[in-house]
């Protein structure tokens, strides 16, 4: 799985982000057309209970995300990541799981503002079929952002003196990196900095997943 981090001072709390078919097992064969919980991994459940022998904190939202399906897709028509409303929900659940879990030290409440943009873009998977530039079998799909603001209206920026980190790939720069062409301001970090009310750091890169990430946190 994919993996992001949240570190403070005191506590780690890992998060597995589930990967498309892990959801939407049903796109992957239709053996799992009836599946009734997301698609694990064989060595999941051991992984987890790895983590949970040392202490370490798993906030897993692979449920919530098999349970939100039911109304609406939570993922990219033709991408492999999530879309802002299965983000959204993510952060809220971890959010609520950080505030009952972990005790960070108080801050004043940041009064976030919200900007709801529209964004059409095509999915990583569409383009490396590299269809000829008038190909109309993939349309553009279009998404609703919920774009994060500071309260003087400038766009969302992490903050270095912020007691929580994220480490993350990018299922934590999709709607935040220009270069992807899903948005800005609107990715992860600034959905889980907008509900605890609170600045956040990160450390995101694309490739190479949780790995990476750390190597760059050290």
């Amino acid at each position: 799985a994919e993996v992001d981090r949240i570190i403070d001072a005191d506590e780690l709390v890992v998060v597995p982000t589930p990967a498309k078919p892990s959801i939407h097992p049903e796109m992957l064969t239709t053996r799992a057309a009836s599946a009734d919980r997301p698609l694990q991994n064989a060595s999941y459940s051991g992984f987890l209970g790895d983590l949970a022998r040392r202490g370490v904190l798993v906030f897993d939202p692979a449920d919530a995300l098999f349970a939100a399906r039911g109304i609406d897709a939570q993922y990219l028509g033709t991408d492999t990541h999530w879309r802002p409303e299965a983000m959204e929900l993510v952060a809220e659940r971890l959010a609520a799981f950080v505030a009952a879990s972990v005790r960070l030290p108080p801050v004043d409440a940041v009064d976030y503002r919200l900007e709801r943009v529209e964004v059409r873009n095509h999915g990583d998977t569409a383009r490396m079929l590299d269809l000829p530039p008038d190909s109309t079998l993939y349309p553009p799909e279009s998404v609703w952002l919920r774009r994060i603001l500071l309260p003087d209206g400038s766009l969302w920026r992490s903050s270095r003196a912020a007691d929580v980190l994220v480490l993350g790939d990018s299922f934590s720069n999709i709607y935040a990196l220009e270069s992807m062409g899903w948005g800005t301001s609107a990715v992860f970090v600034e959905q889980l900095s907008y509900v605890l009310r609170r600045p956040i750091d990160r450390l995101v890169l694309n490739d190479e997943g949780a790995v990476a990430t750390r190597a760059m946190a050290y």
